[in-house]
């Protein structure tokens, strides 16, 4: 019988991160499976996901029927200081928004089509398929969010009450000009006289009296040299240009006919100039589509006299200059637009906005928004104009990688706009002389697969999946932070990587990345780090996931879950919650420690007793194994197994469910040690698995080793 004075114990191994390479610390795991770190420092197993609207007494149909397999993105955000609280879900063919928990009937109630099929506030084909894309973006902005579902379907803008297409995607036809014409160019009487809006001294005005005289010409008095007052030739052009109910311009349509003023001289002396201006007519304004209110009238001055060819906006009230209405027409009706404004009050230029196109990528940063990975081009960067989150400025595209790589990422930090293409990183920042921006390459090798994998730390460090692995930006430069974890990270399908997704949970401080391992078409595995380590997890396979903005800070997620029964459910779930009326399939909780004792691997020893430092939880047992010298086939020879309860059983604390409520106070549940014998003798090197599918809280691990005496014998092989 072996003597105790002659063992050794470890310290303490508090395990909390993974490290896969063969020779690590000891206090690192080489796994760590279905735990989730506590508040209070200990591992606990997770829990969950409960479902998000399940009504238990329908069954099988008590689930919303727009739950599909293809959950491609889940959103939740706040607007107008919290008043408006927003839900959005894009399942299979359409994009719902969540309304709230009362259903007057129905499963399906609670939920209303934003985008997709007839009903919807904007009907718009959303494909469905399997094949790799980006999941759906989402992007708060102070007015509303902007959707991108991909498969070349446009962004659609959303402030939870409205829905409209993001921006404008055509441009608006031609107007008509009517202006003075002459019949008869040879005979100087009829000159400027068959036209609209004529001078009085061409035979009167075509329009009432009432509205004066013209305001629209080029003149002169020549009254010194008794000639009277004389219109100069010139000419003028319209354009005008749709604005919708977010301030979103449209492109400026192409310019109208020119309207000529033909040089006319007053027949007296005493004749006022103005007495040869004139009024335009500027028709054919076309209305816009749906959402727009209103057309931004844009014209020339005189071209012949005036020295520019520009367009300048036509304000919309006499003596309010350019400022005093959002656009010259007010509504979406009127065609029609009687022009009598001067080239002196016409002071502003419009903005030349170009079509929106379909684009992958979006994010919010240095006060604009930005659109990245559009269908002609997926290597461009645009920004938008403050405010107008669907206005892009012709000429302002912005091209980060010089070898025109695909963007695959964007991501706002405090010291810019980072840009991400599957091999490069890039920062995008202010210019140095307060306009424009400049591109910093921050790492020409290590880029960005996918654009939801990407998340940011409290510490202001960003984490992102790369062909490698994990990245991070911690402000000043790039590191691979996965490596210990490369022999997992090695097994993510690179070609669906792009569907990977991610949170960081403040709840328990960890980034969250769902990724497809070994071949896998879905995201079948989690990724877990907290600052320091990496665990993962496998209760869920999801396809999109999110972090409500509000005081719950629930983890919600769209994907798949295995029942009890072996079935699969897809649907939308709160993590890291559970409730009894759905009962999910038991998985297996893990810490799988490295092999300890490698530094001392010459001296053979012989395990005798594994302690564990648990917290009480519910009834249960764990499953000790030791595995041996290098091998992880489990034999009786190798492995003792021990089971037993998950609470102290010599002073057992009531558990939930056999005490009553009334005069009871609970307490935190107490950490306990418990003992485990086993014997595994004349081992080299070792490791210990500790597993339960029955939910538990680890805190520690220490070991009794007793050295092997007399030589270093043989190895066993």
């Amino acid at each position: 019988m072996s003597d105790a004075r002659g063992r050794a114990t470890l310290d303490p191994l508090i395990l909390r991160g993974e490290s896969n390479l063969l020779i690590s610390a000891a206090d690192l795991a080489d796994r760590i499976e279905n735990l989730v770190a506590t508040r209070e420092g200990t591992l606990r197993s997770v829990e969950g996901p409960a479902p998000f609207l399940y009504i238990p007494e329908q069954g099988d149909k008590g689930f919303p029927t727009i739950y599909s397999d293809q959950m491609y993105g889940v959103y939740h955000t706040l607007l107008q200081a919290g008043s408006v609280d927003l839900l959005l879900v894009h399942s299979g063919s359409n994009i719902y928004s969540f309304q709230g928990w009362k259903t007057p009937s129905g499963a399906d109630a609670p939920f209303k089509i934003v985008v997709g099929s007839s009903g919807a506030l904007v009907t718009q084909e959303l494909e469905s398929t399997d094949v790799p894309q980006f999941p759906t973006q989402f992007e708060t902005t102070p007015k509303g969010v902007v959707i991108v579902p991909q498969n070349e379907a446009r962004a659609v803008f959303y402030n939870g009450i409205t829905a409209l297409p993001l921006g404008y995607d055509s441009v608006p036809p031609a107007a008509v000009g009517h202006g003075p014409e002459t019949s008869d160019p040879e005979t100087a009487g009829n000159i400027n006289a068959d036209g609209y809006g004529v001078s009085r001294m061409a035979g009167g005005y075509t329009l009432h009296s009432d509205f004066g005289y013209g305001r629209l010409g080029t003149v002169e008095s020549r009254s010194d040299v008794g000639l009277g007052a004389r219109l100069f030739s010139g000419i003028y052009q319209c354009s005008y240009q749709w604005i919708d109910a977010f301030g979103n311009l449209s492109p400026i349509a192409p310019r109208s006919n020119e309207v000529r003023f033909l040089e006319q001289q007053t027949k007296e002396v005493i004749d006022a100039p103005e007495m040869t201006q004139k009024h335009v007519l500027w028709s054919n304004i076309a209305t816009g589509p749906t959402g727009t209110l209103g057309r931004i009238l844009s014209r020339t001055k005189d071209t012949l006299n005036s020295g520019t060819q520009k367009l300048f906006i036509v304000p919309g009230n006499v003596g309010y200059g350019v400022y005093g209405a959002f656009a010259t027409l007010p509504d979406n009706s009127a065609i029609k637009w009687p022009d009598n404004v001067p080239d002196a009050w016409i002071l502003a230029e419009p903005r030349d906005a170009m079509v929106v196109p379909v684009f992958k990528l979006c994010r919010l940063a240095l006060g604009v928004l930005w659109i990245a990975n559009t269908s002609d081009d997926p290597g461009v960067l645009i920004p938008s104009m403050p405010g107008r989150y669907g206005t892009f400025l012709q000429n302002t595209e912005i091209f980060p990688d010089p070898s025109g790589g695909e963007i695959t990422g964007l991501w706002s930090t405090p010291s810019g706009l980072l840009v991400f293409t599957a091999a490069s990183t890039f920062l995008l920042t202010p210019g140095a002389d307060g306009t424009g921006f400049r591109v910093i390459t921050l790492n020409a090798n290590a880029g960005c697969l996918g654009p939801s994998s990407i998340a940011s730390l409290p510490t202001g460090v960003v984490i992102w999946l790369g062909r490698e692995g994990f990245y991070g930006f911690d402000g000043e430069g790039i590191s691979l932070i996965s490596e210990h974890i490369r022999r997992e990270t090695d097994r993510i399908n690179p070609v669906r990587a792009k569907g990977a997704v991610a949170i960081f949970d403040p709840n328990t401080n960890e980034y969250r990345c769902w990724a497809p391992l070994d071949g896998s078409r879905i995201n079948n595995s989690c990724f877990v780090f907290d600052g320091a380590g990496w665990r993962t997890r496998r209760k869920e396979s999801l396809q999109s996931v999110c972090v409500t903005r509000d005081h719950r800070k629930y983890g919600i997620g769209g994907g798949r879950v295995v029942r009890s029964d072996g079935t699969t459910t897809s649907g939308l779930w709160v993590l890291d919650r559970s409730v009894g009326h759905y009962p999910l399939k038991q998985t297996t909780s893990a810490v799988e420690t490295v092999w300890i004792s490698w530094g001392k691997s010459k001296d053979k020893r012989t395990i005798k007793t594994v302690y564990l430092a648990l917290r009480e939880t519910y009834t249960g047992s764990v499953k000790v194994s030791v595995y041996r010298d290098w091998r992880m086939k489990a034999t009786p020879e190798y492995e003792d197994t021990e089971t037993g309860t998950l609470y102290l059983e010599e002073d057992a604390a009531p558990t939930w469910g056999q005490v009553s409520w009334d005069g009871f106070s609970w307490n935190r549940r107490r950490p306990f040690w418990k003992r485990v014998d086993i014997n595994v003798p004349a081992c080299e090197v070792y490791k210990i698995r500790i597993e339960s599918k029955y939910p538990f809280e680890f805190i520690g691990m220490t070991v009794d080793e007793e050295p092997k005496l007399g030589g270093w014998g043989t190895r066993i092989s």
